[in-house]
């Protein structure tokens, strides 16, 4: 009798395999064009991406070199691709998806009679590589079998990931399961989600805080965890980074009750959402982590934004994804405790249905003039009579910080812009006589502009324009700022800077902050950058060296300055020489070096440059080295060149006589990469002196 059971299990179980149908390949995207697909728009082009290939945005979890990928001259173009009709013959539709999370915007959606039955948007998630993470997701069509369906694609989204990552659409018997955790909760456009990550209320008094603080969990764990990481040789010693994870924009930068308080898009490992981070210092170098600060819900995450400090308390304005523009305030001492006003966003979305909004919401600045509230939304219009897109800002107003309208665009006379770029992040506020607008492009990294603020039109009339980064944003270029005023005419900013290369656990650290403020070289203008906070209670083991001839054409090496944690100044006068150059984190054959290379009056109209370049700062097979990149200064006559350069492991940051900055990411592959050294080209130049200070770590 169990014999028989048996085989006649065995012989149902042969049934039930033999009874699975094969999967029926939708689309796989491998041919040269879209094959029976109609595409509208400029956004994907004429046929398939190739992986990693066109357009350049990195991507992983594809199959096989074809997929598409609507990033085509970046974030942008719009454009929507339709598939032909087929029949609803199995339980499931799988696809690999990636990219933007826009809700409606950059989705698939599965359509019946026209109407949308299921859909879907990417993650907006990056592995520490920087690739764009592409997993399964899964449609359960069972009740839609035998229908006629069409699949669509859209890209309506010309704001920060705005565009889509689609491969390998199929049907099956069997849901398509995603190895990339939570994927289902980030890929869902119709729901929120609590964050999974421990929050905490706490008191209101500073001495309670304190006690509450000293026992939280997420401290401990913090703790724990930065341990870890600094074990890793690339791990900064003094630039800060987050204690957890992954980091991207520093945001809501601000001064309140005595201390500093750094805002930053943090990636719990058990919610990769983006949650803002926090951290607080007495003198902007020495950061001490606190809990998680905003939780995403209703938004699905917590993006970029900034602070507005009143005299009772500060207003955080940020971009929550999928919904709006967000405004939460907090008022206790250490800033712990936040309140979204409304619960939902100020700035919303437009609705199911609605007329397209005439402005952008993304990364939301705030401030206030009178008795208005201003926000300024980041975002890209057409070019004047050209379907090219460029940088825009959007202006709304609000008495209340509820209701808010919507004014004009905020920018005149732009000429300081790449096209493409896109004003992200920005920063609005006075500086001297005048107000910068610190902003990020997602094509060119950290920018400024400089100009006149009519606030009769609410108008920003652009003089001048300049960057922090001097090349492409990635890799491991310098990001996007968050600022606050110094209270001195001047304002205090910081960046993130992007990796480049894999570090498991970690990826972008903060630049040092830097104060900018407004001076003159003879008559003309310009905006001066330096290094702030106590940076000088970080130095240890003092060298100094002065009056040191650099013959021509002969490489000085200098034995007794080496490091990889070190600040350098150096004041350089290269008299006749062509060139002046100077390598840190060098090894001693040569094989692993930074070069930083000054050309006086080489640049545009006698300006004097300054060329940073990681093209052999390592040997590691796994590092992305940049194009070398050349930033332009103005000296006075017979001015000296000085350098003031901060090494930190994998981070070199480059401070020109105060006004202009540079900085980039390296990994040298050798222990021994720590050497120092200066040429000048084709005649004598002149070290006339150099300082070196081994610096401390701010987690010791």
């Amino acid at each position: 009798m169990k014999k028989s059971l048996l085989i006649a299990a065995v012989l149902l179980c042969g049934v039930l395999i033999s009874a699975a149908a094969e999967d029926l390949l939708i689309a796989d995207f491998e041919g040269k064009d879209y094959a029976g697909w109609q595409v509208e728009g400029q956004a994907f082009g004429d046929g398939p991406a190739v992986a990693n290939v066109s357009p350049p945005n990195k991507v992983t979890g594809h199959l096989g070199k074809g997929l598409v990928n609507s990033y085509l001259g970046g974030d942008a173009a719009v454009g929507k691709l339709t598939s032909s009709p087929f029949k609803i013959e199995r339980d499931h539709v799988n696809f690999l998806i990636g990219a933007g999370n826009h809700k409606d915007l950059t989705c698939i959606n599965l359509l019946v009679d026209d109407k949308v039955e299921r859909t879907a948007v990417g993650p907006a998630v990056k592995d520490n590589s920087g690739n764009e993470i592409m997993d399964w997701y899964s449609w359960n069509v069972k009740e839609l079998k035998g229908k006629q369906a069409r699949i669509q694609i859209i890209d309506a989204h010309t704001g920060g990931w705005g565009h889509i990552n689609i491969d390998h659409i199929h049907q099956s018997d069997t849901a398509k399961k995603a190895a990339y955790p939570d994927f289902a909760r980030l890929t869902d456009p119709n729901r929120t989600y609590k964050s999974l990550v421990p929050k905490f209320t706490f008191a209101t008094s500073l001495a309670e805080q304190e006690r509450e603080l000293a026992k939280n969990p997420l401290l401990e764990r913090f703790k724990e965890s930065r341990q870890k990481l600094l074990e890793d040789p690339h791990y900064p010693r003094y630039h800060f980074c987050s204690p957890e994870n992954r980091l991207n924009d520093p945001n809501g930068l601000c001064f309140w009750q005595g201390r500093w308080h750094l805002f930053y898009q943090a990636y719990p490992p058990e919610d990769s959402r983006q949650h803002w981070g926090h951290a607080i210092s007495d003198d902007l170098i020495h950061w001490r982590d606190l809990p998680y600060a905003i939780y995403p819900n209703p938004e699905h995450a917590c993006y970029s934004g900034s602070t507005l400090v009143e005299k009772d308390r500060v207003i955080a304005m940020y971009h929550g994804t999928r919904v709006g523009s967000m405004v939460a305030v907090s008022n206790d001492p250490l800033l712990l405790n936040w309140e979204k006003l409304t619960g939902q966003a100020v700035i919303p979305y437009a609705g199911p249905g609605d007329e397209p909004l005439p402005y952008n919401i993304f990364d939301p600045c705030i401030w206030k003039q009178g008795e208005y509230y201003y926000a300024l939304t980041a975002g890209k219009k057409p070019a004047h009579e050209s379907s090219q897109q460029v940088r825009a800002e959007f202006l709304h107003r609000s008495k209340d910080l509820i209701q808010w309208e919507y004014l004009h665009t905020f920018l005149e006379g732009d000429h300081y812009g790449l096209v493409g770029d896109d004003g992200a992040c920005p920063y609005f506020w006075p500086i001297g006589d005048k107000h910068i607008l610190l902003h990020f492009s997602h094509k060119s990294g950290g920018k400024y502009l400089l100009g006149n603020y009519d606030t009769e039109r609410n108008k920003f009339m652009i003089t001048d324009g300049g960057d922090f980064n001097h090349g492409p944003v990635s890799p491991g270029g310098v990001h996007a700022p968050s600022a606050c005023p110094d209270g001195k005419g001047g304002v205090i900013t910081i960046f993130n800077i992007n990796p480049a290369k894999n570090t498991p656990g970690w990826n972008q650290l903060m630049s040092l902050p830097m104060r900018l403020t407004l001076g003159k070289v003879g008559t003309a203008e310009v905006l001066q950058i330096e290094p702030t906070g106590d940076i000088e209670s970080l130095r240890n083991a003092h060298q100094s060296l002065k009056n040191l001839l650099l013959p021509a054409n002969k490489e000085v090496v200098l034995s007794t300055i080496n490091g990889n944690t070190m600040e350098l100044n150096l004041e350089l006068d290269s008299k006749s020489a062509q060139m002046l150059e100077l390598k840190v984190l060098r090894s001693p054959d040569n094989e692993e070096f930074t070069r930083i290379v000054y050309q006086r009056e080489r640049g545009y109209r006698g300006l004097s440059a300054i060329t940073i370049d990681n093209t052999y700062s390592s040997t590691l097979p796994d590092v992305r080295s940049r194009v070398p990149e050349t930033a332009q200064f103005m000296l006075a006559k017979d001015e000296p060149l000085k350098l003031r350069i901060f090494i930190d492991r994998s981070v070199v940051e480059v401070f020109v006589n105060g006004r202009q900055y540079a900085a980039l990411r390296v990994y040298p592959g050798r222990a021994d990469s720590q050497g120092v050294s200066l040429r000048a080209q084709g005649s004598d130049g002149l070290l006339k002196a150099l300082d070196a200070w081994q610096m401390k770590s701010i987690y010791d």
